[in-house]
């Protein structure tokens, strides 16, 4: 796909400003939420059913992988876009919101990035990343994860970031960095910090919602345009959702006036019965009940799911099994069949909840 030129950008804009808010026309006085789908590249292009699936059902897509670092710089002198152009072609061709996902990470990086040394390359290439980035797609994706996963898995008040490369050489400065940098590039554009692991009643999950108030508080404070919180919502089939909790940390988001987005939704189903029917209903009243926390206290902009399809998930591979039995942790099974979360998640999509 050659460079998408201001032209083109405007008409995917109008596209998008079509597509964003449609599915909502389904029930008259209940708005819907939009729906979409992280798509992966290698089954996009190599199988049909897939990309029907992502046409049928979304109504957001979010290149999984392609607009990540290690997709997109494989050396230091060259952007490598063929993956995320052929994926944003397709959203735009079919009438598709799109999210970018992800300007700065801690992981996917290549090999030389992984070997930057001084503050100022870190500086000079993160700055110049997000440049090129949200240039080439300038009024076509809408809405960045700009930095991902900046929160510390167990967080202190004395050390609440990750520890990365870019922590490590740019201090907390490099969130503020990414996020100045996408605003002067496209001031248009919807920008989002992006993190998973805010849904139960564990202390450290308290902690990790304490942080990302603490983080986005300082970034507002100093004037920098942060507009929502992603909530990855990867949740643990074993555990409880923390309803009390979470409406809570809605109202506090809301206190600062920031969204909130669902960014990387799936069913972590690994200590949940091999039965699959027994399986799929836990996995829908858990997406159920975690849903019915969020939004009634603050509607999301989005309700992404990681992956469509079972056929293909990070989950049974990261979260293995200690029996035979193959993950489930998607609204649609191995042959695209809906399944009972897909069904909860409609409520949503069609403005029927």
């Amino acid at each position: 796909m050659s460079r998408i030129t201001r032209r083109d950008a405007l008409a995917g804009t109008a596209s998008l400003a079509l597509a964003w808010p449609s599915a909502g026309l389904a029930q008259v006085g209940r708005p819907a939420i939009p729906f979409g789908s992280a798509a992966q590249i290698e089954p996009f292009r190599a199988d049909p059913r897939y990309r029907e699936a992502l046409k049928t059902y979304c109504n957001v897509i979010v290149p999984m992988n392609d607009l990540k670092w290690e997709a997109l710089r494989h050396d230091r002198s060259r952007f490598d876009f063929s993956g995320a152009d052929e994926l944003v072609a397709f959203a735009r061709g079919n009438k598709q919101a799109l999210r970018g996902h992800a300007l700065l990470w801690g992981m996917a990086l290549p090999p030389w990035a992984k070997e930057m040394s001084t503050k100022a390359e870190a500086e000079r290439e993160l700055i110049s990343h997000i440049e090129t980035v949200v240039d080439r797609y300038k009024g076509v994706i809408p809405t960045w994860d700009v930095v991902n996963e900046v929160i510390a898995h167990d967080p202190t008040l004395e050390e609440p970031y990750r520890d990365t490369i870019w922590q490590r050489l740019l201090g907390p400065e490099h969130i503020e960095i990414a996020f100045r940098t996408a605003a002067q590039i496209d001031p248009e554009a919807r920008l989002v910090i992006n993190d998973y692991d805010f849904e139960d009643t564990d202390p450290r999950i308290v902690r990790r919602r304490a942080a990302a108030l603490s983080i986005i508080r300082d970034l507002r404070d100093k004037g920098i345009p942060v507009h929502g919180l992603g909530m990855q919502a990867h949740l643990y089939g074993e555990r409880a959702i923390d309803t009390p909790g979470l409406q809570h940390f809605m109202q506090d988001l809301g206190t600062l006036g920031v969204d909130v987005e669902i960014t990387e939704l799936d069913v972590i189903d690994w200590k949940l019965p091999a039965v699959a029917r027994e399986r799929d209903s836990t996995a829908a009243n858990l997406v159920s009940t975690f849903l019915n926390a969020v939004v009634p206290a603050r509607q999301p902009k989005a309700i992404v799911t990681w992956g469509l399809s079972d056929r293909y998930s990070w989950i049974g591979e990261t979260f293995a099994r200690k029996d035979s039995a193959k993950a489930r942790p998607l609204p649609l099974d191995e042959d695209y069949r809906p399944k009972p979360m897909m069904k909860v998640l409609d409520r949503y999509r069609l403005g029927t909840s």
